[in-house]
């Protein structure tokens, strides 16, 4: 039997750093652990500041900075999918 797959579910509890939460697999109380992503800010904060004349490369700290990524919550007992944070 294939794994079923647990929808993603944008929540609003969820932000930046680690919330406590039940995991709806493996049914514990846990801290999730997140991975940030590039997300839609994240290209939007580098166009701007490609148009603004930050063409040498600078336009690529979007990609460096945490705070304008998405981030993604996961159980670390088993893995799965949590929430996911999108900044836009």
């Amino acid at each position: 039997m294939a794994n079923a797959q647990i929808p993603v579910v944008v929540v609003g509890s969820f932000g930046d750093g680690p919330v406590q939460v039940s995991c709806p697999q493996c049914h514990q109380m846990v801290l999730s652990q997140v991975h940030h992503s590039s997300g839609l800010l994240t290209y939007l904060f580098c166009g701007g500041l490609f148009f603004c004349g930050f063409v040498l490369g600078c336009c690529l700290i979007p990609f460096c900075v945490d705070r304008l990524k998405d981030a993604q919550h996961t159980c670390p007992t088993c893995k799965a999918v949590l929430g996911v944070y999108k900044r836009l």
